[in-house]
């Protein structure tokens, strides 16, 4: 077991141990550039946690080319828009520190961090960036976010309003809604309204091996919006109950009848197995097969957390 303070060549043993690793990583960092996918090549499996919120990208502090580059290698890509951490897992170490992974980290900021092979500390920084792990980023949230990226023009972005003296323990996630559903026909004209909705969201995917796109029908005022994220709780016609895995909304599709509006919502969700809730209950701890059998907006942010981590890879 060793402990050692690095403050030089920072970048060089960063991007060399995670070359070399034949583990999965796990890094949260909160600010991620141009040039990041070769500066800290993650290998397949890996997790990956920043803050690519739209101020973030915006200002130039968090590349989303980057982010879909270490997708297609399969690292899974999280974000939490408070982040500010800086922890990286790497094989049997944990590098601990001052530093983004950006060109400008590695060539003139003076950083330093603590690297540890302390299996007790490696195992707690891994399970903290595991806790951020909840709101997964898909392809084509990521390439909406492309849209608004514009390369940094003053180091580090803009300066945002003063926070407050005390540290936020939780991550700021976005609307996650429990969604139930069960298995019933359409109308041929419900069916022409659902083909122009997930036509419009196909044209947009870009890697249909790690994510799929689903859909639902909604009967009414449609609450939803584009980036909510949905859990669907659906009943099949056998009597099963299927939890899928967490989607980000892509589009919502609408139509206004004489005595109904009907909606399509469309997402785009990891391609992981639908569990059943039951399954799902018993992982999450005593009371939670109620909880997941409600409908409608998870507002308590520790059942929302935990809802999301369960679906982490």
């Amino acid at each position: 077991m060793t402990t050692d303070f690095i403050a030089g060549d920072i970048w060089p043993q960063l991007t060399r141990a995670a070359r070399s690793s034949r583990q999965r990583c796990s890094v949260a960092v909160a600010y991620l550039g141009a040039g990041a996918s070769r500066q800290l090549p993650l290998r397949h499996g890996s997790r990956l946690v920043v803050d690519a919120s739209e101020r973030a990208v915006a200002s130039g502090q968090t590349c989303p080319a980057e982010l879909i580059k270490l997708m297609k290698l399969g690292v899974s890509v999280y974000s939490v828009t408070n982040l500010h951490a800086k922890v990286f897992v790497i094989g049997r170490a944990a590098f601990i520190g001052s530093t983004n992974v950006s060109g400008r980290s590695a060539s003139h900021l003076v950083e330093a961090v603590i690297r540890t092979t302390e299996p007790k500390t490696v195992r707690d920084a891994r399970q903290f960036v595991h806790g951020l792990c909840a709101h997964e980023l898909s392809p084509i949230l990521l390439q909406r976010l492309a849209k608004l990226y514009r390369p940094p023009i003053v180091p580090g972005g803009k300066a945002g309003r003063k926070a407050g003296m005390e540290t936020s323990r939780r991550p700021t996630l976005p609307r996650l809604f429990l969604v139930q559903l069960k298995v019933t026909d359409w109308s041929d004209r419900d069916q022409v309204l659902h083909d122009a909705a997930m036509g419009e969201a196909k044209k947009r995917r870009k890697h249909p091996r790690t994510h799929e796109l689903d859909s639902f029908r909604w009967t009414g005022a449609c609450p939803y919006k584009r980036g909510d994220v949905i859990i669907q709780v659906t009943k099949d016609g056998g009597g099963k109950v299927l939890v899928a895995p967490p989607g980000n909304v892509l589009n919502i599709r609408t139509r206004q009848g004489r005595n109904r509006r009907v909606s399509f919502v469309c997402m785009e969700r990891p391609s992981r197995r639908q569990r059943d809730v039951k399954a799902v209950a018993r992982s999450l701890g005593r009371g939670w097969l109620k909880r997941l059998r409600r409908d409608g907006l998870v507002r308590n942010a520790a059942c929302k957390q935990a809802l999301l981590n369960a679906w982490a890879r």
